[in-house]
């Protein structure tokens, strides 16, 4: 699959697990590349490698993608 592909996967599912909210399409499509970019430079480029997903609400006003995001690049 290519580059471009799993970064549009990738901002989908964090879109969809934020509950797709309206008018932020960069903000996933620059989320998923970060964390595609982080997965290349740590090895972890294998098709079909887990995204992170939200265990818990998130606290102190943080927003739900903020948290997958952290989680999808293992921070």
């Amino acid at each position: 699959m290519r580059d471009m592909e799993k970064v549009r996967l990738l901002a989908y599912e964090l879109w969809e697990q934020a509950g797709r909210p309206d008018g932020r399409s960069d903000e996933f499509w620059f989320a998923a590349r970060f964390a595609s970019e982080c997965r290349e430079e740590t090895g972890e480029t294998q098709p079909g490698a887990p995204i992170g997903r939200l265990a818990e609400a998130p606290s102190h006003g943080a927003r739900p993608e903020q948290s997958l995001l952290k989680q999808a690049i293992g921070f």
